[in-house]
């Protein structure tokens, strides 16, 4: 049924990895933000389900929230991201991006 397609993919479209500048923002991220959910000291970054215009696929290393690691595994286990707390965290992990951008970060 004809030649076989060649879509001339590069690389993968996820990688459950983070590169080394992924990593670099997530560190940068612990480093100066707070927990959006109890404003303690940030231990982790969280990937928000819902999508953003912006994002590559679902678990996109530059779409994050840093969080307190009690936050999060609580959010985990409540399942639903926009009730268990008082913030978007989709519309803050784009925010957080674009500021990364500006500072050179990614």
């Amino acid at each position: 049924m004809g030649a076989p397609v060649n879509h001339r993919r590069m690389k993968a479209k996820y990688n459950p990895v983070p590169n080394a500048k992924e990593r670099a923002y997530h560190e940068w991220l612990l480093e100066r933000e707070l927990c959006f959910c109890c404003w303690q000291m940030a231990e982790v970054v969280h990937h928000p389900l819902q999508r953003h215009p912006d994002q590559r696929w679902r678990r996109d290393h530059e779409f994050v929230v840093p969080m307190a690691a009690d936050c999060h595994m609580r959010l985990h286990a409540a399942g639903d991201e926009r009730e268990w707390c008082n913030f978007d965290p989709v519309n803050e992990a784009a925010m957080l991006r674009l500021e990364s951008i500006q500072e050179g970060i990614l």
